[in-house]
C-alpha cells in the first residue's frame, strides 16, 4: 500500500489516540464491564464492519459490471490496477486495505500510547477508518 495513504490516515486520526479506551468505544461496546468484555466486543464490531465492507466492495464491482456499454468497467479496472495499484477484485481490494488500515492505526497509536489498551485503541482505530471507508462507498 502506499505510504502516503498509511501517513494520511495516521495524520487524520492522531486525535484517537489521545482518547482513553473506554471513551473511544463504539457504541455498541458500551456495556463492555471490563478490558476482557471491551476486547472482545471491539474485535466482533471490527468483524461485522469487514463484512459490510466486503459486502459493498462486491456491490461497487457488481454495479461497475453492469454499466450499460462495455466501456466502463474495463476503464474503472485500469485505473484501479495502473493508477492505484491495486486489484478489480474485491477480495483484493478488501486485503489491501485491511493491511493499510492496521499499519497506520499501530503507528499512529505507537506514537501516542502504550499499555494494557493499545490492542483496544488500534481496534476501535480501524473500525473508525472502515466505517468512513464504508460511508465513502455509500453504506
Amino acid at each position: 500500500m502506499p505510504r502516503y495513504l498509511v501517513n494520511l490516515a495516521a495524520a487524520s486520526l492522531l486525535p484517537l489516540a489521545l482518547v482513553h479506551p473506554a471513551q473511544a468505544q463504539p457504541a455498541e461496546c458500551s456495556e463492555a464491564g471490563s478490558t476482557v468484555e471491551l476486547t472482545r466486543c471491539v474485535m466482533a464490531v471490527l468483524k461485522t464492519r469487514d463484512a459490510a465492507l466486503k459486502q459493498a466492495m462486491q456491490t461497487i464491482r457488481t454495479e461497475a459490471k453492469a454499466m450499460p456499454g462495455h466501456r466502463f468497467l474495463p476503464l474503472w479496472s485500469d485505473t484501479l490496477t495502473s493508477f492505484f495499484k491495486s486489484s478489480a477484485d474485491p477480495q483484493v481490494q478488501y486485503e489491501q486495505f485491511r493491511a493499510a488500515r492496521n499499519q497506520a492505526c499501530v503507528y499512529m497509536n505507537s506514537l501516542a500510547f502504550q499499555g494494557t489498551g493499545f490492542g483496544i485503541f488500534v481496534t476501535n482505530c480501524e473500525i473508525k477508518l472502515t466505517d468512513v471507508l464504508l460511508e465513502k462507498l455509500g453504506h
